[in-house]
């Protein structure tokens, strides 16, 4: 008998329960260690999506430019 997957809580909760354990982490800011937990509690589609993101905000991410060129 096949068990159903088992549903995933939110990205941001996960992320805060990862977050709790990395509190006591020296040597990181507080900025720095919600990132590590954001990557840590995502799966890996949501690390694709975080970073497809973040890089198309960024503006490096656009349409390729069609090639006018005559042969």
């Amino acid at each position: 008998m096949k068990r159903a997957p088992k549903k995933l809580l939110p990205l941001p909760v996960r992320a805060a329960r990862v977050l709790a354990r990395l509190k006591h982490l020296r040597g990181l800011d507080d900025g720095e260690k919600s990132l590590h937990a954001l990557g840590l509690a995502a799966t890996p589609q949501e690390r694709w999506e975080l970073w497809e993101q973040s890089v198309r905000s960024s503006g490096y991410w656009t349409r390729s430019k069609r090639n006018k060129s005559v042969t």
